[in-house]
C-alpha cells in the first residue's frame, strides 16, 4: 500500500480532486433531494426511472421503492401513451438536447394535473447519450389563477360596459325629462307674473305672498333645470384637450364672479398658477363653480377673504385650491359635498341647486384628477382639485372623454 508519504506529487493533486468532486456529487444530491416544490429525477436512455427526489414523492404520490426501475410513461395520460407521446418526447430531446411543454400528467392515485416538463439530454465524455434528467413542476394553481383572473377581467369588461350604457341611458333620461320641464315651468312662471300684474288690485296681502312664492319656486326650479341641463351635457361633450394658462382661467371666472359682488368687500388673493393641459371651457367652469362658492358662503363676512394657488403635490400631479373665511362646513358630511343635489346648507341661508361641486368632480375626473375639501364650521372651507401634469395627461386621461 501506497503511504502519503510515497504519493507524487500528481498523485496527490488526483486524490483532492477526486474527494473534491465526491463531495460536490454528495451535496448536490442532498440539495435535490431537499427540493420539494419540484418533481427532480433521472431517466435512464429507455425512460426507466433511475432516482427520485422528494418533490418527485409530493407531487406524483410515488415512493422511491414503488417508482425507481418503472417506465416514466406510467405518468403520461392513458390517451398519451396511446399515442406514444412519451417514446416521442424522449426522441426530441435526444434529437435536440432539451425538451419542455406544459401537458397533463397523471398522479399515483389516477389524478390528473397540469404539468410544466423540462427534460434535459445526459451524455458521456465521448458524446453518448446514458439519459435524462427530468424536472416537472404543477402549475395547475398558477393557470386556474389565470384562468380566474381571465374571467373576472370579463365580468369586469362587461360589468364596465353595462354601467356605461346606463349612465348614457341615465344622462339621455335627465336630459330629456329636463328638456320637457322647461315648457310647462315658463307657462307657470308667465302666467303667475301676469296674475300678479294684472290681479294686483284684486289680491289680498296673503294671496299676493302666495304669487310671489310660485314665482320664486318657479325661478329657483328653472336654474335647477339649467344647471342639471348643464351637468348631464358633460357627458355628451367631447374634451378638446390642449395648453391651458390656468392664471388666465382664474382672472376670467373672477371677473365673471365680481360682476354680481361690485358691493361687497373681497379681498383676493391669487397665487402663481402654472399651465397645464386640458378642456379650457371645462376648467373655467370648475373654477368659477368654485369662486362663486367662496363668494357665496362668505356673504355674512363683512370682508371676505378668498385665496387661489397651488400646490405642486409630486413628479406627476398638481393641485389647485380655492380657499375662503366663510360659513365653512362639518368635516364629517364631507363625502355629501360632491353628490348631486346635496347641500349642507338650508336653502334660506345659501341660494344654490346642489349642483355645482358635482359638476366641479365630474369635470376633475374626466382630466385624471381628484377633487377633495378641508373646513370646519364658521371658519371657512378650501376645495381642491388635481390635475395631471402635461407629460402624464395622455395616459391619465386615456379613456376617459
Amino acid at each position: 500500500m501506497t503511504s502519503p508519504r510515497d504519493e507524487s506529487a500528481d498523485e496527490r493533486r488526483f486524490r483532492l480532486v477526486e474527494l473534491a468532486l465526491r463531495e460536490t456529487e454528495q451535496r448536490f444530491s442532498l440539495l435535490v433531494e431537499g427540493v420539494t416544490d419540484y418533481a427532480i429525477y433521472m431517466l435512464d436512455p429507455n425512460g426507466i426511472v433511475t432516482s427520485w427526489n422528494r418533490g418527485a414523492q409530493r407531487i406524483k404520490g410515488y415512493r422511491t421503492e414503488e417508482i425507481v426501475g418503472q417506465h416514466f410513461s406510467c405518468f403520461y395520460t392513458e390517451e398519451d401513451r396511446r399515442a406514444n407521446a412519451p417514446q416521442q418526447t424522449l426522441e426530441i430531446a435526444a434529437r435536440d438536447g432539451r425538451f419542455e411543454a406544459e401537458a397533463l400528467r397523471v398522479r399515483k392515485d389516477g389524478s390528473r394535473f397540469l404539468a410544466n416538463v423540462v427534460i434535459d439530454v445526459l451524455k458521456d465524455e465521448g458524446g453518448q447519450l446514458i439519459g435524462f434528467a427530468k424536472i416537472t413542476r404543477d402549475v395547475s394553481e398558477r393557470v386556474q389563477a389565470a384562468r380566474e383572473l381571465e374571467r373576472l377581467n370579463r365580468e369586469l369588461q362587461k360589468r364596465a360596459a353595462e354601467l356605461e350604457a346606463s349612465n348614457k341611458e341615465l344622462e339621455s333620461f335627465a336630459y330629456s325629462v329636463s328638456h320637457d320641464l322647461r315648457a310647462p315651468l315658463r307657462h307657470v312662471a308667465a302666467y303667475s307674473e301676469l296674475l300678479q300684474k294684472q290681479a294686483s288690485s284684486s289680491l289680498d296681502d296673503k294671496s299676493r305672498r302666495y304669487v310671489q312664492t310660485i314665482l320664486e319656486s318657479a325661478k329657483r326650479m328653472g336654474n335647477l333645470i339649467d344647471d342639471l341641463l348643464a351637468f348631464s351635457r358633460l357627458g355628451r361633450a367631447e374634451a378638446k384637450m390642449r395648453a391651458v394658462d390656468l392664471q388666465q382661467v382664474v382672472k376670467e371666472a373672477i371677473a365673471e364672479v365680481s360682476r354680481d359682488t361690485r358691493d361687497r368687500d373681497i379681498a383676493w388673493k391669487i397665487g402663481a398658477l402654472p399651465a397645464c393641459h386640458g378642456d379650457s371651457s371645462m376648467l373655467k367652469l370648475v373654477v368659477v363653480n368654485l369662486v362663486s362658492n367662496a363668494v357665496k358662503f362668505t356673504r355674512m363676512r363683512t370682508r371676505a377673504e378668498i385665496e387661489i394657488g397651488c400646490v405642486d403635490k409630486d413628479n406627476d400631479e398638481l393641485e389647485v385650491f380655492v380657499r375662503d373665511n366663510g360659513a365653512g362646513f362639518d368635516m364629517q358630511y364631507a363625502n355629501k359635498l360632491f353628490g348631486v343635489f346635496q347641500r349642507l346648507h338650508l336653502a334660506e341661508q345659501f341660494e344654490g341647486t346642489g349642483i355645482g361641486l358635482a359638476t366641479v368632480q365630474r369635470i376633475t375626473h374626466r382630466h385624471g384628477g381628484q377633487v377633495r375639501a378641508e373646513g370646519a364650521v364658521d371658519q371657512g372651507a378650501t376645495f381642491y382639485f388635481s390635475l395631471p401634469k402635461a407629460h402624464d395627461l395622455a395616459e391619465r386621461t386615456a379613456g376617459t372623454s
